[in-house]
C-alpha cells in the first residue's frame, strides 16, 4: 500500500501485542463526540508485523493531530492518546487522557447494531473484534426515510467487543 502522505509515525509491538491508531476529529456540528478514523499502515518487514509506519492524509500534514492508540494482545486492552506533532514527532500520553471505553456483549444469536455517519462518512464510535484484533467492517446503507447514509455492524452472539467512543470536553 502506498502512504498517503508524507506525514507519519512509528510503532513497534511488544510480542503478541498489536496496536491499532484512530485520528481523533472535531466533532461535527451538532454534536459533542469526535469522529474516528482508522489509520492505514505498513509493516516494516511482512514476515514481523511488530513495526508498524502508520499514516495520515496529504490535507492535515501541517497540523498537530490527536491520535487514539489501543493495543490488543491475549486478554489485555491499552488505550493511549498521542499527539503527533507538526514535524511528525508522536507524543504518547502515560495514561489515558478524556478517553474512555466500554465491552459491548450480545447474548442473542446476531445483534446488529446502526451507526450514524455524518456526511463525509465519518462516525463517531468504532468498534473493535479483539480477537483479530481489528476494526469491524460496517456495511454501508442508504436509509431512503431518514435521508441518510447509515451502517450496521454485524456483532456476534457471546462474544466481547471494545466500543470506542469520544467526547469532546
Amino acid at each position: 500500500m502506498e502512504p498517503l502522505s508524507e506525514k507519519n509515525f512509528t510503532i513497534v509491538d511488544t510480542q503478541g501485542m498489536s496496536t491499532l491508531a484512530f485520528l481523533v476529529n472535531e466533532p461535527e456540528e451538532g454534536t459533542n463526540y469526535c469522529t474516528l478514523q482508522k489509520l492505514d499502515c505498513t509493516y516494516a518487514n511482512p514476515l514481523d508485523t511488530s513495526k508498524k509506519t502508520f499514516y495520515i492524509d496529504a490535507q492535515s500534514v501541517h497540523e498537530e493531530k490527536n491520535i487514539i492508540l489501543l493495543t490488543i494482545g491475549g486478554e489485555k486492552a491499552m488505550l493511549n492518546s498521542a499527539l503527533l506533532s507538526a514535524d511528525d514527532k508522536l507524543y504518547v500520553s502515560e495514561k489515558p487522557a478524556n478517553v474512555g471505553f466500554k465491552v459491548l456483549f450480545s447474548e442473542e444469536n446476531y445483534d446488529y447494531k446502526d451507526l450514524k455517519y455524518t456526511p463525509n462518512f465519518r462516525r463517531p464510535i468504532s468498534i473493535i473484534d479483539p480477537e483479530i484484533p481489528d476494526e469491524v467492517k460496517p456495511v454501508l446503507y442508504y436509509d431512503e426515510e431518514a435521508n441518510m447514509v447509515k451502517s450496521k455492524v454485524r456483532l456476534q452472539s457471546n462474544k466481547s467487543y471494545i466500543a470506542l467512543e469520544i467526547k469532546a470536553e
